[in-house]
């Protein structure tokens, strides 16, 4: 599962055909095709950034979830973040006293550090009000009934559920790149293909 923010609105999805009209189409939509490359390389940057800030995650793991593409002959242009809850063990979680610390996230209280014998470690915690099966016979005691609460792994934020819970404040930061970068940068790049072309 992922989630895509498509940053090609219909205003510029126009605004590549009427170039395309143009007496010099080829070479502006050329140009056009370069500035959304960069938008795109500028969109995931700001967006990873925006994310991490939001979820209090380091940006390396966020980036690692985020993909970003322009598609020329679609109009479209997307930055992809893959859902996926992260987990605390994963973002250096050390034990505690009372608990796990966890750098930047603070820490979690009653939670414990354990490995599984498939050999996955994570944090744990116990869930209050809650019964797992009596411990086996082999653990016994002569007699003796265990009653154990359920535990569950901790993780910290999923960066594509933060954004689809909070979709105006990256959207923010989609069309602040797109009034403040892509024309500017259209014509930026149609002014070097025209200095190629005229050896300017």
């Amino acid at each position: 599962m992922s989630l895509q923010m498509y940053l090609m609105s219909r205003d510029i999805a126009a605004l590549r055909q009427g170039i395309e009209r143009s007496s010099k189409g080829k070479l502006e939509t050329a140009a056009m095709n370069q500035a959304m490359r960069v938008l795109v390389r500028m969109a995931r940057a700001r967006l990873v950034d925006r994310a991490a800030e939001h979820t209090n995650m380091p940006k390396p793991f966020v980036r690692d979830m985020t993909t970003a593409a322009f598609n020329a002959g679609g109009n479209t242009a997307y930055v992809t973040f893959t859902a996926g809850w992260i987990a605390l063990y994963k973002l250096g979680a050390v034990q505690a006293a009372t608990g796990t610390y966890v750098n930047t996230r603070g820490e979690y209280e009653g939670a414990f550090i354990a490995g599984m014998k498939s050999g996955h470690a994570g944090v744990f915690k116990r869930i209050a009000g809650t019964q797992m099966t009596s411990a086996p016979e082999s653990s016994r005691k002569p007699g003796q009934y265990v009653k154990r609460q359920k535990i569950r792994e901790l993780h910290g934020a999923n960066p594509a559920n933060a954004i689809t819970n909070n979709p105006d404040l990256y959207l923010e930061v989609v069309a602040q790149l797109i009034e403040e970068h892509l024309y500017p940068q259209a014509e930026r790049a149609i002014d070097r293909a025209f200095a190629r072309l005229t050896g300017r």
